[in-house]
């Protein structure tokens, strides 16, 4: 039976021979080609699984950088608020000690421990502790060479008091136009303060400076009041002025309430 199957076999190889069909033709229709194709798509398929985890690890090198920098960046944010805060407060405490000495006031420094937008005042920490009285003018300065008016002391108790700031309605000074002249009177509007002035005699403009008058007997003069933010024509002759302070009272930790100056 195996003589039969084998000279079959013979004879079908026989056959295709006369076809130009060979072994070796078979070998590669049958068994080269579809290897080969297995073979390319199985190295394709490692190709792809490579890239994947060499772009996995790509990946994690570059969130471990950002981590990193986004660390070393915080550290630096964190550095320059500390350094802020150093100049903020060196600034203050110039404020509150070294001022005394550039600025001719007899002068004490107070923290600011209560802000009323809404009422216009300001609660410092010291009272009739430290002599305080009503009507003293309190300022605030950053430089120690220009003070702003912040207001005047109105409420005195034993160690804190009550300052009603320069933009209360219940507040009045006497001001002039630093550059330009003019005695008038300041009145406080809640946000800034008013001034009413003859425009004939005066021509004010846009971001001049106003500061006290001595003339009014309760301030020192030249403490900065405000800056001329607009100015409305009320008639033929006369202008409102609008004037915007100088201090941001939110932000203000301490002030200076002046005890007394030397009147020129």
């Amino acid at each position: 039976m195996y003589l039969v199957l084998a000279i079959i076999l013979l004879v079908f190889v026989a056959g295709l021979a006369g076809y130009g069909i060979t072994f070796k033709s078979v070998y590669e229709v049958l068994i080269l080609r579809p290897v080969n194709v297995i073979v390319s798509f199985l190295n394709r398929i490692y190709i792809s699984f490579k890239n994947y985890f060499i772009s996995i690890r790509d990946g994690k090198a570059l969130i471990e950088e950002n981590q990193k920098l986004n660390y070393y960046i915080a550290t630096l944010e964190s550095r320059l608020k500390i350094l802020l805060g150093y100049y903020y407060e060196n600034a203050e405490l110039k404020n509150l000690l070294g001022i005394k000495y550039k600025i001719k006031y007899n002068s004490i420094g107070c923290n600011v421990i209560f802000y009323s937008k809404a009422g216009n005042f300001l609660i410092i920490d010291r009272g009739k502790d430290a002599n305080f009285m009503v009507d003293m003018p309190v300022i605030y300065s950053i430089d120690g060479t220009t003070a702003l008016l912040v207001g005047k002391i109105t409420e005195v108790s034993s160690n804190v008091s009550k300052v009603t700031l320069e933009t209360s309605p219940d507040f009045r000074v006497g001001v002039k136009n630093a550059s330009r002249g003019g005695i008038d009177v300041a009145v406080g509007n809640g946000i800034g303060l008013t001034v009413v002035r003859p425009s004939q005699i005066i021509s004010d403009s846009i971001s001049d400076i106003f500061v006290t008058v001595e003339e009014s007997g309760l301030f020192p003069k030249d403490i900065v009041v405000g800056k001329v933010s607009s100015i409305n024509k009320l008639s033929t002759i006369e202008n409102e002025i609008e004037l915007k302070p100088l201090v941001d009272f939110y932000t203000i930790r301490n002030v200076l309430v002046i005890t007394s100056y030397e009147k020129e």
